[in-house]
């Protein structure tokens, strides 16, 4: 025999049989336990992230409206003090001039 012809011949003993996975009761039992066990980590891990998530939400929502409310209140600010310079740089305002005695009404 050759060398070719026991290289061919070699795998013609083998046989495969097909796979069967055959659980008794027991086992069945642990594997639906882990899974149940494994999704709710899972469900526990989300609820988790989203509570944390909320948190942030709340602290940045808080964070804006403050920054809203201060920047409303620097708008008075600057109108206020607009008007002021405004009312300085009048006509009328010019034409004043500062009196030096005062004299109260009885």
């Amino acid at each position: 025999m050759t060398t070719a012809t026991l290289t061919a011949r070699r795998n013609q003993n083998l046989y495969r049989q097909p796979t069967t996975l055959t659980m008794g009761s027991n086992s069945a039992t642990f594997v639906v336990i882990a899974l149940i066990s494994v999704l709710a980590l899972l469900y526990l891990n989300q609820i988790t992230k989203t509570g944390a998530i909320g948190y942030q939400v709340t602290d940045l929502t808080a964070q804006r409206d403050q920054l809203v409310s201060d920047e409303q209140t620097l708008n008075v600010e600057a109108a206020r003090l607009e008007s002021i310079q405004t009312i300085q740089d009048s006509k009328t305002v010019a034409g004043m001039v500062p009196t030096t005695q005062v004299s109260y009404a009885k």
